[in-house]
């Protein structure tokens, strides 16, 4: 049994579409863009009377080599530092949430987004109080540290300002779950993946996070250079701040999605094995924790 936070309260402002929005009592002011070398944007805020924290979504353009650092300034106080860089090196369109605990914020102070350029890049930005809640878990689950309205589940570690880093292998019973990745990459020019795998499998579960991939389109896995099939994409709830729509490209999401597929005894081997991801053409794409659920025939 372990504390949680839910989401309690929320603000969505897009810097580029919204007109004079209705703020909460929260927000004594409207969001303030500061043009400059270092573009900013910054939100007053005064803490909601509970303990509760404060979970910021931004959803972003990324460039490469530049960064969005997240500040928080208490009233009449210096800046701290609660994220170096959002940005995860892919110059794709991407999202980040941060929580930010109850007692960095203190009183009233402003939350800032600060830009490595004279453009800030950011396409929707949203704010939730986040109460503290308690779940119980099976033994082996970790902890979380926030859960959305959707009911996706935030590790402490995504969620801290600090980079992301690929999930450690585990065995849980009799799976294994092992990251092949490090970091997120780019992987339209063609990327391949070897994985060691040192008796027979069962069965094996591909898992992994792809940014970029237009609804309607497939990922195609490859394994040992033959093609096996497509990855069974998730569709995030429609709450999710990442859905946009326009004339051009219609319905299309701003982050990361997950994709998974079964492989069978048959089609994986004994030793070495060499893994491909491959998009719809000339369509930039990005993967991060990929990982696979291994179960061996012996198990």
């Amino acid at each position: 049994m372990f504390g949680q936070s839910v989401w309690a309260d929320s603000f969505v402002f897009d810097p580029t579409t919204n007109g004079r929005v209705p703020l909460p009592a929260w927000l004594p002011d409207r969001p303030v863009a500061i043009a400059s070398n270092h573009a900013e944007l910054s939100f007053h805020v005064v803490p909601v009377a509970d303990d509760d924290d404060l979970a910021l979504t931004v959803v972003f353009v990324e460039n490469m080599g530049g960064y969005l650092s997240v500040y928080w300034q208490p009233q009449g106080g210096s800046r701290q530092l609660i994220c170096a860089n959002l940005f995860e090196n892919i110059s794709l369109p991407n999202q980040r949430t941060i929580l930010i605990n109850r007692p960095t914020l203190g009183g009233p102070g402003k939350l800032i987004i600060s830009s490595s350029s004279d453009v800030l890049n950011i396409k929707r930005v949203r704010l939730d109080w986040a109460r503290p809640g308690v779940v119980r878990l099976y033994d082996l689950m970790p902890n979380g540290a926030l859960i959305t309205s959707a009911g996706k589940v935030y590790a402490p570690e995504e969620v801290d300002g600090s980079p992301i880093t690929p999930v450690a292998d585990h065995w849980d019973g009799s799976v294994y779950t092992t990251s092949v990745t490090e970091n997120a990459e780019r992987i339209e020019q063609g990327v391949q993946y070897p994985v060691s795998i040192p008796k027979a499998a069962r069965r094996v579960r591909v898992e992994v996070l792809v940014n970029g991939l237009p609804f309607g389109n497939s990922v195609k896995l490859w394994l040992n250079g033959a093609q096996v099939g497509s990855l069974s994409m998730e569709i995030p709830e429609l709450t999710d701040p990442g859905y946009f729509h326009s004339r051009s490209k219609g319905d299309h999401y701003t982050g990361w999605r997950k994709g998974v597929f079964l492989l069978s005894a048959r089609q994986v081997k004994k030793g070495d094995n060499l893994f491909q991801f491959q998009g719809p053409p000339n369509t930039p794409l990005a993967i991060r924790d990929f990982l696979l659920q291994i179960q061996y025939a012996s198990d």
